[in-house]
């Protein structure tokens, strides 16, 4: 997967604006390369452990997409664990309900900010190597 420095600076950024809540958000692009991350409201009952985008949201996200040009598409989701590790939990394993999105999650461990993707398949975790593209891929 690959992931701009200056979109992994917003998704931390994001995660320690945050905290002690979980963040969460979407990741637009093509294939495996992220171009930008889109950040939208934790919705979830119990936001301090667990994320949930809003359904409202990310249905006008795709409808918003859809009149791009050049296409970009939602190739992922972004969340934070603000106290724990960049590591699915089993609700994030439960709930992947898109096998083609990249789960990209930012974990702290002594106020340091970890960022780890995975992809998440009918129960399955598989981690995924992130490669810090130092320019725009269009």
């Amino acid at each position: 997967m690959r992931l701009p420095p200056a979109v992994r600076r917003a998704i931390v950024a994001h995660a320690r604006r945050e905290r002690p809540r979980e963040c969460c958000g979407f990741l637009l692009g093509r294939g495996n390369r992220v171009q930008c991350a889109c950040p939208t409201a934790n919705v979830a009952a119990n936001p301090a452990a667990e994320y949930r985008v809003d359904d409202a949201a990310h249905i006008e996200l795709r409808r918003t997409l859809r009149r791009l040009s050049p296409a970009i598409e939602i190739v992922g989701v972004y969340h934070s664990h603000p106290a724990g590790p960049a590591q699915p939990s089993p609700r994030d394993v439960e709930h992947a309900h898109y096998p083609e999105w990249i789960h990209v999650i930012v974990g702290f461990r002594a106020g340091r900010a970890e960022v780890r993707a995975y992809r998440l398949r009918r129960g399955q975790v598989q981690a995924t190597t992130i490669s810090y593209a130092r320019r725009h891929l269009v």
